[in-house]
């Protein structure tokens, strides 16, 4: 049997794949390649992922065991935002926006649906999920640098995107779920670098360093903020006093000091004969810096005019202010909650507070610190490259719970589920050498 395959197993993380990463790819061949309507080819795409879950041997048969405590935690929330979803919810009866209860209510048939056939994937999975997360986020990367190419409208400096329509507006596409796709690409590269196997050691490098030029083409601050934050907690547990030392005094070695020089001289040649792309670099360097200096004032107040004005954080600031208001002028209303979507901040930890009260709050806010804690321990134990991804990959979403999205949403709860099932398992983290070919095991089942 193939090391980095195996029929069922790889085909089962496909299907997991194509539900809580493949966004990148869905919205390339619907805009692009031009296959289905606006949510046809969408839903497809998930039905067709959660198929290949399917296991015809296990299905009603086998389930296995996700972490408890954050099944509880995530158990109550969902509970209690269904309920607001049902008997608070200022969209249900007006047929103006009945469209939103009915997306909303198969966006939860979809979340169960997932969780569901999650219980029954093995935890096998671990030894060949890598090749899968590796390919498609460089394919994911790929399409996207095609989508620039091939759009008319595309210019030097602008955020890249796979574009919605015919791309002539700047505002058109969603770069967030192309630097989602790098990040993940990032660190599953990482990992895999660990292979004996000279050929997916080169196509992981590349990976990494296509996945790192995306993270800056795509110009997502949230995503390049949780980038910079994961590599500081990569390097609190990957480098150590001992380990610099080591390195600066490898560095002048004779051998080491020479090649380092021949290295500096053939990069300062590079980039004195390459006056275009130093002058693109310092473009894209200067758009990031500019707007996290105007978010940054923005956010504290300090933005003197309009030039100076985030209007992505302005939004965030407006909805904080609100509830602001709501929790000195009438915070018994935040015991709860004022409804369901009643307020859209644009800070998801909030919104479940003032939507559907306090224990939605303290509930989303517990389940994602248990998260955050399993993955911490799954980064510094890296004992499986399946934990070891999802604790890198978590911290994205991590960030996001601050910056961006609404609590509710596909996005963040299809990788709540994954999280579930696979992070903090203890009996899943006993494969070290995981880049071997392991045998097969028996898991522990519910």
């Amino acid at each position: 049997m193939n090391s980095f395959f195996n029929f069922k197993y790889s085909r089962q993380f496909l299907g997991i794949f194509m539900v809580f990463m493949g966004s990148p790819l869905i919205f390339f061949f619907k805009e692009i390649a031009g296959f289905g309507g606006a949510s046809t080819f969408t839903i497809g795409s998930l039905v067709l992922g959660m198929i290949l879950m399917i296991s015809p041997d296990d299905i009603f048969k086998k389930f296995y065991k996700p972490n408890l405590p954050l099944f509880r935690l995530a158990s109550v929330f969902i509970a209690i935002a269904l309920i607001n979803f049902f008997f608070a919810n200022p969209f249900y009866g007006y047929s103006a926006n009945r469209y939103v209860f009915i997306r909303d209510l198969g966006n939860y048939m979809f979340i169960f649906t997932f969780f569901f056939l999650l219980l029954g994937v093995s935890n096998d999975i671990k030894d060949y999920f890598l090749p899968i997360v590796v390919g498609l986020t460089f394919l994911g990367s790929v399409c996207l640098i095609y989508s620039m190419a091939t759009n008319p409208y595309f210019v030097i400096g602008q955020r890249a995107s796979v574009v919605f329509g015919d791309g002539s507006t700047t505002a058109s596409g969603n770069p967030h779920v192309y630097a989602r796709n790098a990040f993940g690409g990032v660190f599953a590269s990482y990992l895999m670098l660990k292979n004996k196997s000279m050929i997916w050691k080169i196509f992981s490098l590349a990976n990494l360093v296509l996945s790192i030029i995306v993270l800056v083409l795509t110009q997502a601050r949230s995503i390049l903020l949780a980038f910079f934050f994961t590599i500081a907690i990569f390097c609190y547990y990957n480098i150590s006093r001992q380990s610099v030392k080591n390195v600066f005094l490898g560095i002048f070695k004779p051998q080491n000091f020479f090649l380092i020089l021949l290295l500096f001289a053939g990069f300062s040649y590079f980039v004195s004969t390459q006056a275009k792309l130093v002058s693109i670099i310092t473009m894209y360097y200067d758009a990031v810096t500019i707007t996290f200096t105007k978010a940054i004032l923005t956010a504290t107040g300090m933005a003197e005019d309009t030039k100076s004005i985030d209007y992505s954080a302005m939004g965030r600031v407006n909805s904080f202010a609100e509830f602001k208001k709501v929790f000195f002028e009438t915070p018994w209303q935040l015991i709860l909650g004022k409804g369901y979507r009643f307020l859209y901040m644009d800070i998801p930890l909030l919104e479940t507070w003032i939507d559907c009260g306090i224990m939605a709050f303290i509930s989303f806010s517990l389940m994602n610190f248990v998260i955050f804690i399993e993955a911490l321990r799954a980064i510094k134990e890296g004992r499986n490259p399946l934990t070891t991804f999802l604790g890198y990959f978590y911290m994205c979403y991590f960030v996001g719970l601050f910056t961006g999205g609404e609590p509710y949403g596909t996005p963040y709860w299809f990788i709540f589920c994954v999280m579930i099932r696979f992070l903090g398992i203890k009996y899943i983290q006993r494969n070290i050498n995981f880049l071997k070919k392991s045998v097969p095991k028996t898991s522990p089942v519910m």
